[in-house]
């Protein structure tokens, strides 16, 4: 079975309720350092021992990377700012087959309704990325935090014109912008029908001003199995040129590419 790393788990708390050892649990999932796992982090557990009966949730699941059972990456893409490359990037996706993810906020999808019509069309995960982007802790941009009514609204908002556009719903899967959550983000997320959190293992850069050859190796080099890619759309960035190398580089290193949503499915 898989289990989702908790706040205080420990791998020998994880292997004493499942009735099985940390050896055991390294192994299935290669880990490297048994010291270093993630809340949020998907761990297959091999076990013969009863599945003990789940806590009834009432928080979101903070999501940092999937199964590290499986040579298995996710590629997810930001849109928030300008349609920049977001029409590359699909045609780039589209020509090696596969399904990534992309979080989209309110207003982009508003300003840019036929990219996010081709992109629900074309297979790709859509999560919700807030309605305009504000920090809802204001740790990033030093503002007070959003009240639950208007974290309520900025999701609510999001998913409404989303669905509109392509009949799909972003729940359950929300990306804070910045990066920015605290208990109280997840419990409202859950509240409002989000279960996961998403964030990233890896992020490109790009949106930094990282050149493409440099967003490459840096990608590459961080490639482990579970791993979330976090890339941007936006003019800003040279994630899309970055894209079709790092493709063939994961694919050299044996890895496949999915949406977020596989890469995490029990």
């Amino acid at each position: 079975m898989r289990y989702v790393v908790q706040p205080a788990d420990t791998l020998s708390a994880i292997a004493r309720r499942f009735e099985t050892t940390v050896e055991a649990i390294v192994k299935a999932n290669a880990l490297a350092d048994p010291d270093e796992i993630v809340v949020g982090q998907v761990l297959f557990i091999p076990t013969t021992g009863p599945v003990p009966s789940p806590t009834p949730a009432t928080t979101a699941q903070v999501v940092r990377r999937g199964d590290a059972s499986r040579r298995l990456v996710a590629l997810s893409f930001d849109a928030a700012a300008d349609p920049g490359f977001t029409g590359q990037i699909l045609e780039t996706l589209k020509a090696n087959g596969i399904s990534a993810s992309f979080s989209i906020s309110g207003q982009w999808a508003e300003r840019n309704r036929d990219l996010v019509r081709r992109i629900a069309r074309e297979g790709h995960l859509l999560m919700n990325h807030s309605y305009d982007h504000p920090s809802f802790t204001g740790l990033s941009t030093g503002q007070p935090p959003l009240t639950r009514a208007q974290r309520f609204e900025q999701l609510d908002r999001t998913d409404s014109v989303v669905e509109e556009l392509t009949g799909k719903s972003t729940r359950p899967y929300f990306r804070p912008p910045y990066g920015d959550y605290d208990a109280s983000v997840n419990a409202d997320l859950f509240a409002r029908g989000y279960v996961y959190n998403v964030l990233w293992t890896v992020d490109s850069l790009g949106w930094d001003g990282l050149p493409a050859a440099d967003i490459v190796r840096r990608c590459l080099s961080r490639a482990e199995p579970g791993a979330i890619y976090v890339f941007h759309v936006g003019a800003a960035s040279e994630d899309a040129a970055a894209l079709q190398t790092i493709i063939d580089g994961l694919r050299e290193m044996g890895y496949s590419m999915a949406s977020v949503s596989d890469l995490i499915a029990p």
